[in-house]
């Protein structure tokens, strides 16, 4: 038996790049044993959907880090649950150039990751976005009402 919770932070963007909502940024999946938490992809994108700071990896890294943190800590999760990440980059050189931004976030032990190159992200001026899973106690759960 498990329950199922759709959560939208109050401080995240809420719309994809047609500025249409088209995603529940958390869903949580709860049993008796444990809380799986999954983060739809964290783009470098401000709580009104502008993109920021354009053109900057590193910034965008920050970002898109910030952004997974407060989508993690509105259902009582931190960094060190995280068990899993996919990462995906328009700029695989500069991204490598800069990824030390990432382990200001993600410290030891690190989760699994995957690190994928492709041709453009949901909006133009994206540079990163990471997906997330998180596995943490039930007991710790917060769900928003």
């Amino acid at each position: 038996m498990f329950e199922r919770f759709y959560v939208t932070p109050k401080t995240t963007y809420t719309t994809g790049g047609n500025n249409k909502v088209l995603y529940t940024p958390v869903v949580v999946v709860k049993t008796s044993e444990a809380a799986h938490i999954y983060l739809a992809g964290r783009t470098a994108r401000l709580p009104n959907g502008d993109v920021h700071p354009k053109g900057d990896m590193r910034g965008q890294i920050r970002l898109v880090c910030e952004n997974i943190e407060q989508a993690l800590a509105s259902v009582g999760a931190t960094f060190a649950d995280v068990v899993k990440t996919t990462t995906y980059t328009t700029d695989i050189d500069e991204y490598y150039r800069v990824c030390d931004e990432r382990f200001k976030f993600f410290k030891e032990p690190l989760p699994t990751s995957t690190l994928l190159g492709i041709s453009r992200l949901g909006m133009p001026d994206m540079l990163v976005e990471i997906e997330v899973e998180a596995l943490m106690e039930p007991a710790r759960l917060r769900i928003p009402q």
